[in-house]
């Protein structure tokens, strides 16, 4: 379909809902408690709008559907006018922040998702996107007029000479609490999320109005700049909740604390700036309504597990973090212990009872498997801590059970040596078999770097000619360790040899050079003459013939044979190494 034709469509639609909203203006009002906007970057100036709507749920009417917004260009000038479709709707479930207190019956949030597609022409300035509807829960105690007033939603999306990349918009990623302890710290991560990583700082600022009584559902929307709602007396925007009040948000991290004094429904809005580069590109507003209730107040007491179900002998701890928030008095810890395993034998003795002192907000009781070297069966232990129950004079029971195991000890496997011709672009291997135990392990190969793997590869590593030698340790879960025998990486490759040589005195083939000579401990080398007779014989050839017999006399020209035995630790040279190795053939010496 073309914008043209998307157009035409949308601007039936938007005469149609016009004329419902002029028939019924008064029906259409709901109980708006905030929301906010963002988008993403399909490219090709497409872009994927999400408003996110909280309302009421006493609300009068269903959601809009769909819900009209209107485009403008950076100057405010009118851009379209669209329609997005309801997503979804579902009531927020009340996550309370006193675990002591039942939260009451008639709290109920509603949260309305709403998705549109568009596409927008190229404009280097930009647009914004504004949204408008009337009108505030009647019940909200902190703004002027609330029934007969609403909201103004909007965002920017920045232009192409401003961000030479498509901008994804920030977005919050929590939603806030719905009910608040009056005279209750609660601290809330009002965090946003910006997908293409820009920095992003928060700020408390004016909810912004939008739509009355008279004009619910504003067509078009006004344009921007918009004004902030009206307060009554006794609140600002620093100051949602009145006087006496408090509310501090981490201009960096998003972090919220509120210490509400005044029982009511107050509405509060937070600003996330979008920054590039050092440049503001981006300032939305998320608004909503907090409700605010008297609490009672208990101390809680918080048991944590922490271990893993089954001990290794002289490995890992097991056992129960109690955390608590008042330190003013002692506080009488009962534990229970039973199952095959002895207290104070295969683990460290652990009383029945424990006292956390006054000042002291948490302890720690943990159980560890004793080694004591004795090859047994698997041992229980059935541990359990018993608290006092803050909130209704019971004791509350947090169990676990435990498995000890005996530990035993690595071992490693690993070649002796490996044979390599690196010159001819042979990569080594070097591999290892771990086992026993606690796994997974750490493979710690040197020297140089290696990966954490059981088998790596020699080819980023420079070796020296002939003998290398390379060695691994491995280190499992418990921290124990084993060394494995050095293992000799042996850069050996076939030998090679001249079958002229000229000794005219030249410098040219007047000597004869064995090519990999340097790879072998010693190399022999041995000349016979066409009779078989031995003119030439070097145990340990150091590439330096140059045509004399043994005695020092100089040989005719001719043809001669000869033979290359080399030398190495690696190999005993059983027949099938001397096959390999060996280097034979017929040498021509010219005058």
């Amino acid at each position: 379909m073309s914008r043209y034709q998307f157009n035409i469509k949308k601007l039936f639609l938007g005469f149609c809902f016009s004329l419902i909203g002029l028939l019924s203006n008064q029906s259409l009002a709901t109980h708006i408690l905030g929301g906010e906007i963002y988008y993403d970057s399909l490219g090709n100036g497409f872009y994927k709008i999400t408003f996110e709507i909280y309302r009421d749920c006493n609300s009068a009417t269903a959601y809009d559907n769909p819900l009209i917004y209107t485009i403008f260009n950076e100057n405010g000038s009118f851009y379209s006018e669209e329609f997005a479709p309801l997503f979804s709707s579902a009531v927020l479930p009340i996550v309370y922040d006193d675990p002591c207190v039942t939260p009451p019956d008639n709290i109920c949030v509603e949260k309305g998702i709403y998705i549109d597609t568009i596409q927008l022409l190229f404009n280097p300035t930009g647009y914004h996107i504004s949204y408008q509807r009337c009108c505030w829960a009647n019940n909200i105690d902190n703004i002027v007029d609330p029934g007969n007033n609403g909201i103004t939603l909007t965002t920017f999306i920045p232009g192409s000479s401003t961000t030479p990349e498509y901008n994804q918009g920030a977005r919050f990623i929590n939603y806030p609490p719905l009910v608040l302890c009056s005279q209750n710290t609660l601290t809330f991560d009002h965090i946003a999320f910006d997908p293409d990583g820009d920095s992003l700082t928060y700020e408390l600022v004016d909810p912004l109005l939008g739509g009355s009584i008279v004009n619910v559902m504003p067509n078009p929307e006004s344009p921007p700049p918009y004004s902030g709602v009206a307060w009554n007396v006794g609140y600002t925007a620093l100051l949602p909740f009145g006087t006496g009040s408090s509310i501090t948000l981490n201009s960096q991290t998003g972090m919220m604390s509120f210490t509400p004094n005044n029982i009511g429904n107050f509405v509060a809005g937070v600003k996330v700036n979008e920054y590039r580069n050092g440049v503001l590109i981006n300032s939305k507003i998320r608004t909503f309504a907090f409700r605010v209730v008297s609490c009672q107040v208990d101390i809680p007491i918080s048991v944590n597990i922490t271990g893993p179900p089954q001990l290794v002998e002289d490995c890992g701890v097991a056992g129960f973090i109690i955390s608590r928030i008042d330190t003013t008095t002692n506080l009488e810890v009962q534990i229970a212990l039973s199952g095959t395993a002895t207290n104070g034998v295969d683990y460290p003795f652990i009383p029945s009872e424990l006292t956390i002192p006054i000042g002291v907000f948490s302890d720690t009781i943990t159980i560890e498997a004793l080694l004591d070297n004795l090859s047994e069966s698997t041992e229980t232990v059935f541990f359990s801590v018993i608290v006092p129950n803050p909130c209704d004079g019971t004791f509350d029971t947090t169990s676990i059970i435990l498995n000890l195991v005996d530990y035993q000890p690595l071992s490693l496997i690993a070649a002796d040596s490996i044979n390599v011709c690196a010159s001819d672009g042979e990569i080594g291997m070097l591999g290892c078999a771990a086992s026993f135990g606690l796994p997974p392990y750490q493979y710690i190969w040197g020297p140089g770097s290696f990966p954490n793997s059981d088998t790596v590869d020699l080819g980023g590593v420079f070796l020296q000619p002939n003998v290398n030698v390379f060695t691994v340790e491995i280190q499992d879960q418990c921290g124990k360790t084993i060394m494995g025998n050095p293992i000799f990486v042996y850069n050996q490759c076939p030998l090679e040899a001249p079958n002229v040589l000229t000794l005219n005195g030249d410098q040219t083939n007047d000597v004869f050079i064995i090519q990999h000579l340097e790879d072998f401990n010693n190399v022999r080398l041995q000349v016979f003459n066409r009779w078989g007779n031995l003119v030439y014989n070097n145990s340990n050839y150091q590439n330096d013939w140059n045509g004399l017999t043994t005695d020092g006399i100089l040989l005719t020209e001719g043809v001669y044979f000869y033979t290359v035995l080399p030398d190495s630790e690696k190999y005993t040279y059983d027949d099938q190494e001397r096959t390999k190795y060996l280097l034979a053939g017929f040498l021509h010496i010219i005058h």
